[in-house]
């Protein structure tokens, strides 16, 4: 008797973890992704143990994460793309002046007319707006399409007849 009460305590418990995580994973939009990186630890080293409904939910809280960090990661390298070109053309970093002629901080002059929005700047800003604009999507999305299967007791990949 004391087994199975120790059991259903157990399940209980990650049960309560993972509403946790799905909680974690929606603020790791307004905190840069640290409280979605916990949830993610904690679903790794806890869906060995879980009941298997609740553990679908963890490979769930998982794979929510990494695909946040993949659309995220592709913002970050179009934004780093955008401002490299901004910064080569307002600083007048060119072939004709290797960074090894320059002699100190007075020989970097800046020009704003140099400053051009070339057709690559337009597709690098045009990928960051669109990679956000899905990575914060998905960790609204998701966590909530989790949170609701998981309070009905419904694991992931079940269908809503079963």
């Amino acid at each position: 008797m004391a087994d199975h009460a120790l059991g259903r305590r157990d399940a209980e418990a990650a049960y309560n973890l993972a509403l946790v995580n799905y909680a974690l994973l929606f603020a790791s939009i307004f905190f840069a992704g640290v409280p979605g990186l916990i949830a993610a630890i904690i679903a790794y080293s806890q869906r060995d143990e879980a009941p298997s409904d609740v553990r679908s939910h963890m490979n769930f809280q998982i794979r929510i994460f990494w695909v946040a960090f993949g659309l995220s990661l592709a913002a970050g390298l179009c934004a780093i793309g955008a401002a490299i070109r901004a910064v080569r053309d307002l600083v007048g970093i060119s072939a004709r002046h290797p960074v090894e002629s320059y002699m100190g901080v007075t020989d970097i002059t800046l020009d704003l007319s140099r400053l051009s929005v070339d057709g690559m700047v337009v597709a690098l800003l045009a990928g960051f707006i669109l990679f956000s604009g899905l990575a914060a999507a998905w960790l609204v999305g998701a966590p909530a399409v989790g949170f609701i299967r998981l309070a009905s007791q419904r694991g992931i990949g079940h269908s809503a007849a079963a």
